[in-house]
This record gives structure tokens, sequence and C-alpha cells, in this order.
């Protein structure tokens, strides 16, 4: 990244609290800053990773590009004639180098990763024996948004997803800004399996640290990464590693802390109105900040009304209706809020409508939740040798915990496999992982059929389009950092 560039994100930090890295990059600053100046005492270090995570809220993140993003990239949605087109590069996956979406995720991530990187690296300035513990609640969590961030860009970026694989990953940021030399600068891409090392290190440094703090990270909704949201980490890093016994100890951890929610309840948590399930998420305030969850997708905001992508028919075929909670609670057939009529044919997603009764598209974002920690597990054990009645039985607990009168399933071998795929697909809709499955287990992308304003129907494994290009600003400040092949 350029300096300069790098420049502008560590005055965002320390003047904004950490606004959304298209904030940041706005900010003149009138004088040189300077860590030491900035962060003086332990509370200022606390401060910092709030704005670390409120950071997370920016479209190159959580706010679209690693939340709703993956589905509308896919076979989850169809896009309509409503649609104003403005990511039909990536959603139709034409998109080159230049691509403002693929370089706003990747400044985006690098941005939290940078600021996650002036605490890790200058906290133990101001460490006292009273504050220790304080300083390790705030440095684990640091350490677990840098593994998270990296993982992330990996997934978009990374060649591939083994675990010891020698294929091209992304470059592991450790240093902070003011700390950087000449010969950091320009740093060349890391291999997956180097990635992968870099994680699982930071996530158990941060376990150590988080285990011995001065008070519970989170006494409320799960705003901030603690020892459960730690282990959700754990799992689906393990999950696209294939290290089965880390996917299944660290699941089970979440597991046994956050039941899955009653059929009565799980509507609710999509309103922002029970916390049930979630190990983390992302807080979105009406007012404050203009969430792109609803609105990229379906915008209910009155005087909008704009349903831009729907819910794909072939999916929602295969989900019951009558008596599975997730039909309703992920789309409503022809929904409206004016007196636009839509045919019920068209099945509005109506997953992000607002907090409580509000039709804002605003809510929070869930990053991690019991319901997904099933399905990791399931997947595990079912790639386990001896263990696939285990994964049936995780799969039978979450299928019964949202079917009305679900029936359990049988399914051995392969079809298993496919079984927990399929509710994967079900499960996770609109919640940032279509995308990704499909690229770690290598399948089709089929649409089946299209309508303008989309124009691609298929994506064959193998594709270069399953992985993302190296930004062609990145490339032309470092010249030391890879293409991608096919770039």
């Amino acid at each position: 990244m350029k300096k300069s560039f790098l420049k502008y994100i560590l005055a965002g930090f320390l003047i904004t609290g950490l606004n959304a890295c298209e904030k940041s990059i706005e900010i003149n600053p009138t004088h040189s800053a300077t860590i030491e100046n900035a962060f003086k005492s332990i509370g200022d270090y606390d401060a910092g990773l709030s704005g670390i995570y409120n950071s997370m809220r920016g479209v190159g993140y959580y706010g679209r590009n690693l939340s709703v993003l993956p589905d509308m990239s896919t076979d989850n949605l169809v896009q309509t004639t409503e649609s104003l087109v403005n990511f039909l590069e990536v959603t139709d996956w034409l998109y080159t180098p230049q691509n403002g979406t693929v370089g706003e995720t990747w400044l985006g991530c690098y941005n939290i990763i940078a600021n996650a990187n002036i605490i890790i690296n200058n906290i133990d300035k101001v460490v006292t024996p009273a504050n220790q513990k304080q300083a390790n609640r705030i440095k684990g969590q640091a350490l677990a948004i840098r593994a998270l961030v990296h993982f992330d860009l990996l997934r978009y970026f990374g060649e591939n997803f083994d675990r010891n694989s020698t294929g091209l990953g992304v470059v592991y940021r450790k240093i902070s800004v003011l700390e950087e030399s000449p010969a950091t600068t320009k740093p060349a891409r890391q291999t997956v399996k180097q990635n992968y090392d870099d994680i699982f290190a930071d996530l158990n440094t941060a376990r150590t640290l988080l285990g011995d703090i001065d008070a519970p990270v989170n006494t409320g909704a799960k705003y901030k990464i603690d020892l459960i949201g730690l282990s959700a980490i754990y799992a689906r890093v393990a999950l696209y590693a294939k290290d089965w016994p880390v996917a299944i100890s660290n699941a089970t951890t979440v597991i046994n802390a956050l039941p899955l929610a009653s059929r009565s309840v799980y509507p609710s948590i999509w309103r922002d109105q029970s916390n049930a399930e979630v190990a983390f998420a992302v807080f979105f305030s009406p007012g404050e900040f203009l969430s792109r969850l609803a609105g990229d997708v379906y915008s209910p905001t009155p005087g909008t009304n704009r349903s831009q992508f729907e819910g794909n028919p072939t999916l929602f075929t295969q989900i019951d209706e009558v008596n599975d909670v997730r039909f309703p609670t992920s789309v409503t057939r022809g929904f409206s809020t004016t007196s636009l009529v839509r045919s019920n044919s068209r099945l509005v997603v109506t997953k992000y409508l607002g907090k409580g009764s509000a039709l804002d598209g605003v809510v929070d974002w869930k990053a991690f939740r019991t319901g997904e920690m099933y399905l990791i597990r399931a997947e595990a054990y079912a790639n386990t040798t001896g263990q696939e009645a285990l994964g049936l039985a995780d799969l039978n607990t979450l299928r019964a915990a949202r079917i009305n009168g679900f029936v359990n399933g049988s399914e051995t071998g392969t079809a298993l496999i496919t079984a927990i795929a399929t509710e994967r697909r079900k499960e996770l809709f609109m919640e940032g992982h279509r995308w990704f499955d499909l690229k770690r287990t290598t399948r089709t992308i089929d649409r089946v059929s299209i309508t303008s304003p989309t124009t691609s129907i298929l994506l064959a494994p193998g594709r270069r389009e399953w992985v993302w290009p190296i930004p062609q600003g990145e490339r032309d400040a470092n010249s030391n950092i890879q293409q991608n092949t096919g770039y």
C-alpha cells in the first residue's frame, strides 16, 4: 500500500476513531500524528480498539463486501429489473484489477489491520502490573481481529484454501504504519500455508491473553470478540483448512455456550430483538451509519422500496414454506413498503428490514452464530473416519430446530456431505458464505436461468474469477506484489 495512503489511515484512526475506510482517506491532517502523542494511557488503547470495531462497518468489510456481496455474486440471489447495476462487474464475475469494489475491499481490510497493529505493537509501552490484565483484554481482541481480517482477505484473494498450499496467499501485515522501513513497505505475498500459520498463531496468542483479563469483554450483546467469539473464528478457519479436530473442538465450545434458538425466537434474531445464537455481531445504529446490508439487495426505506436482488426460486423450492421458519424469515412473497405491487412469485429479501418494527434496513451484522457452528461440526464429523453418525446427529439437530415436525434424516457418505452443503445454503442465506462455500468445495455456480441485467449464468471450478485480482493501485505502489493468474 502506498505510504501516503497509510498516513491517511493513521490520521483517520487518531482523529475520527476509525470510521469506514472511505471516510478516513478524506481526512486532511494538519499536524504530524504519532503513536506517542495519541496513545498516552491504557484508556487510549481501549478507545482505539472500539474505533477498530467501528471500522468493521465499512462497505469494504461487513457493511457490504464481506456480508451480502457473497450472496449477490452467486446462485442465492436473482438480480431484478429494479437493479441500479452498481455491482454488475462483480456479480457477473467481470472484474479487473481496476474494479472499485475489489479495491475498496483490499483497502478496507488493510485499514482495519493497520490499526490493529498499532495496538498490538505498542500497547506494552503503557503496561504496568496494575493494568496488565486490561492490556491483555485489549491486545487479545486486536490479535483476533488481525487474524480474522487476514483470513477474509485470503478468502477473496488467495489461490486456494489448502492448509499446506504453496499457492499465493496475501500479505500478512504485522507492523503498524509508523514502524515501517523501506524494506517493509513493499512486501511480497506469502503462501497460503504461511497465512494459515500466522492466522493460527495470532488466534493462539489471543486465546492466552483473553484467558487472563480484568473484566468480561461483553456484558450483554456480543459486539466484541470474547473467548466464545474467538472459538467461532477458530472453527471457521479450521473448516477451510480441513483441520477437522480443531473445527470440532472449537465449534463445540460455541455450541455448548450458545444453544440454538427456538423457532419462536429465531425470527427475532434478525430484528435485533434477541441475542440468541450470536457469538459476535457488529453494531449498526440507525441514523449513525448507513448500512448497506439491505440497501444493495432490498431497500425497505419508505420512498425507496427498491428490490434489486431477490431470493432465487431454485433455493427456496428446497425450503418448506409452511414449516421451515427460515423461509418467512429470509424472504416475503411480493413484499413492498409502498403501494407498489409485486408479484407473489418475487421473493423479496426481508431478512434485514430493520431493528424491531423499523423499516430502514439498518440491523446488526451477525458475523458468527451457533447455526453455523452446528454445520461446521457436522461437516468435520462427516469427514472424520468413524464419526459420520455424529455429523448426521448435528445436521438433524439443526433441521429439527428450524423445521416444524421434522423427521430425522438417515443420510450417509456422499449423501450426508451433500445434505450438509444444502443445509448451509438454507441456514446461511444472506450471511456472507455462499461464494466461499462454493469456492472451497470447488463447485459450479449455476444460476439456472437469468434475465437482464445479469449476463453470466455459469462459473465452473478452476476459472480465474474464483480468485479476485490484486488491485492495480496496490501493484502500482508495490512492484513486489504478485498478481493472481489470468489478470
